[in-house]
């Protein structure tokens, strides 16, 4: 199977001619053309695993795929992959869900949950892990994962290594390829990395203090703005500033916590954005929306979340540098999100940055941050943590599958740590989703449901109640289409109502 060609850049080219490598790294900015290397480098592979980060990105990723390999070729594997298909696909068929969750079909594309449950003995563990054997398998976004998740990963290659594997990213650091087995090496070629897309200017004080300002002044001349907090609470705040403070009425909203039909409509929406638009989003604009703005505001992040942002700003590169506005100062959500000693760093990485810098100035200031952090002990800990699991559990089960009724298993059967979501049902569609339980529809429920750290059930247990019928948690806090779900007041504990000014 291969990849339709069209007009080859050097690197696509020279990736191709690398067929016969077993191990491909792969590296070249965002919007070049990376994928389609990666695929002329798969080439006529009798089973293609493309792997990516996010549900977002590998839906899009599929629906990429299937305009190339076509509908029946191209199987999906994630949490929510049976909703994606019976909503997609013009007849309900059991065996496209699970060839496509066992990595059955001829190209699969997954998040890299789906592959490590199979070696964490999840289910249908067997098929997965015999057919991922003998498959060419793709890593794409290996920049983007936690050291638990690598450590996991670095595990089931080393017991179980695929036939062939590539690793890709617009950021390689050395220090994470000295993890991974050698491989050819392709990186775009210089004049791709000498792009100048940007003008960064660093800003004293916060976001939600002044950025408005700068975004309205953009705004009245016609720009296109993109402004990103690290927060839903501050994205919210700054949206209903613009909203009622300044009455603007170009204007967006986008982050987690909305139902599916909603934050479909809004990913649309921003996608086509009128002159004088001002987007207001968090980080789901670093990994799952294609789009170009003329200028981006943001709070300081850490320098990978950055540069994945400045990406979604002339995204092309065919325009004058664009203008970024990064504030040096972080909320305390930030600093819970990211850690302290991370948004230093990134401070003093950014500083030293020349202020129109290429996207090789880009990549290399995220290594510079990438190699502090991978040498801290938390780091190391947690990668050595990863590996220990996978080889514990393996050793324990041997040939059985993994029993979710015993506590102590269940608590190691996860693929990632650190702030852990859960998909539950805000009270306003509650009816509806009896509605659809009652007409027999209830795979349509995904439709209805917002993800929230689960830490909120323990911290504001009185919002939650638990809905047997459905088989899921009603929340009792605001929702609305505009804003989405409302978070706890961490003062009062009540809904939070909107701040203004």
């Amino acid at each position: 199977m291969e990849a339709r060609r069209h007009s080859l850049r050097d690197f696509q080219q020279r990736a191709r001619l690398a067929a016969d490598h077993d191990i491909l790294v792969l590296r070249a900015p965002t919007g070049t053309g990376k994928t389609e290397a990666l695929l002329l480098w798969a080439g006529q592979a009798e089973r293609i695993i493309y792997l990516l980060p996010t549900q977002a990105t590998t839906n899009a990723m599929w629906r990429r795929l299937r305009d190339i390999y076509g509908d029946d070729a191209v199987g999906l594997a994630h949490g929510r992959a049976s909703y994606m298909l019976r909503r997609e696909s013009e007849e309900d068929s059991l065996d496209l869900r699970l060839f496509g969750s066992v990595f059955a079909k001829p190209v699969t594309v997954a998040t890299l949950d789906q592959y490590l449950l199979a070696h964490l003995h999840g289910r249908h563990w067997e098929e997965r892990r015999s057919l991922a054997r003998s498959a060419t398998l793709i890593l794409d976004e290996i920049h983007a994962y936690e050291p638990y998740t690598l450590g996991l990963l670095l595990e089931a290659l080393s017991r179980e290594p695929p036939a062939r594997l590539a690793l890709a990213s617009a950021t390689l650091p050395e220090l994470l390829l000295q993890l991974f087995p050698p491989g050819k090496r392709v990186d775009a070629e210089p004049d791709l990395w000498e792009r100048h897309r940007h003008h960064i200017e660093l800003c004293d004080g916060r976001l939600t203090e002044d950025g408005l300002r700068v975004a309205l002044d953009l705004a009245r001349e016609g720009k296109k703005v993109l402004i990103v907090a690290n927060t839903v609470r501050d994205a919210q705040y700054l949206y209903c500033r613009l909203r009622e403070e300044y009455q603007w009425p170009q204007r967006a909203l986008l982050h987690s916590r909305f139902i599916f039909a909603d934050r479909t409509r809004k990913e649309e929406e921003v996608q086509h954005p009128k002159p004088g638009t001002i987007f207001i989003a968090t980080q789901v604009v670093e990994v799952s929306l294609d789009i170009s703005y003329d200028a981006m505001i943001t709070e300081i992040a850490p320098v990978d979340a950055l540069v994945q942002r400045m990406g979604r700003v002339n995204r092309q590169g065919v325009h004058p540098p664009a203008p970024v506005w990064i504030y040096r100062d972080w909320s305390e959500g930030a600093q819970r999100i990211y850690g302290r000693e991370i948004l230093l760093w990134s401070r003093e990485i950014l500083e030293a940055l020349p202020s129109i810098p290429s996207d090789g100035d880009l990549a290399h200031a995220a290594h510079q941050l990438y190699e502090r952090v991978m040498n801290t002990p938390e780091w190391q800990k947690e990668l050595h943590d990863g590996r220990a699991t996978l080889q514990e559990i393996q050793e324990v089960l041997g040939c059985y599958t993994i029993d979710l009724s015993d506590d102590e298993m269940k608590a190691r059967f996860t693929a990632r740590r650190g702030t852990i979501s859960i998909e539950v049902l805000p009270e306003d569609f509650v009816s509806k989703a009896n509605k659809l339980r009652e007409h027999g529809e209830t795979w349509r429920l995904p439709e209805l449901l917002v993800p929230v750290p689960i830490y909120w059930l323990k911290e504001h247990p009185a919002f939650f109640t638990p809905l047997r019928d459905l088989g899921c948690l009603q929340v009792m806090l605001p929702y609305s289409p505009e804003e989405g779900l409302q978070e706890p007041d961490p003062q009062t504990a009540r809904p939070s109502g909107v701040l203004v000014g």
